[in-house]
Order: structure tokens, then sequence, then C-alpha cells
């Protein structure tokens, strides 16, 4: 398991399988799925992702993310847009400055 995520700018930090967890169950609930087919999916994708980043002890964030797109791709389409409407989001906030950042 990827014990290590490099962040895009970077920084890294300890892998969590909880906030992968919680992405992509925030993407279905943007993408109005819920009840037995939000489990369904979210088991399916998680488990492809942790298959990905067993094989690796540090895994780029962009390459993680790449992965949850293409397994939300192939599963729930709705949620894969869902996915990337943030990002696109989050990116712009960043451009702007507007970004959360952390102090260290």
């Amino acid at each position: 398991m990827a014990k290590i995520i490099q962040k895009r700018g970077g920084r890294k930090e300890a892998f969590k399988k909880s906030k992968l967890v919680g992405s992509i169950g925030k993407a279905l609930r943007d993408a109005h799925i819920s009840g037995s087919r939000k489990k369904r999916v979210l088991g399916k994708v998680s488990r492809a992702v942790l298959k990905f980043a067993r094989s690796r002890k540090t895994l780029r964030a962009s390459d993680l993310g790449k992965k949850v797109v293409n397994q939300l791709r192939r599963v729930e389409p709705a949620a894969a847009r869902a996915w990337l409407a943030y990002d696109r989001r989050r990116r712009a906030r960043r451009a702007k400055g507007k970004g959360r950042r952390r102090r260290r």
C-alpha cells in the first residue's frame, strides 16, 4: 500500500484511506447518487483504487486522482463529472489565491 502521497506542490503526507473514500462519497453525493447504488459504486471504485495503490510506496496525488476519475467514468459517469467539476473549482480558487492553505 502506498504509504506516502506526494501532493501537487511537492509536499508529502501519509496516505489515508478515509480521505479517499470520503472524496469518492462526496462526488457521488454531488451527482445525486445515494442508497444502495452509492454503497455499491463506492465499494467498487475504492477497491480498484486501493489495489492500484498497493504496489507503490509513494504515489502522486495527480495519479491517484486520475485513477479515481477513470474508475468513476466506468461505473458512474455522473460522479466522474462531479469529481472533475470540484477539481476545476478548487484549481480556480487556488489560482486566485483564495485556496485554503494550512500553516505549518
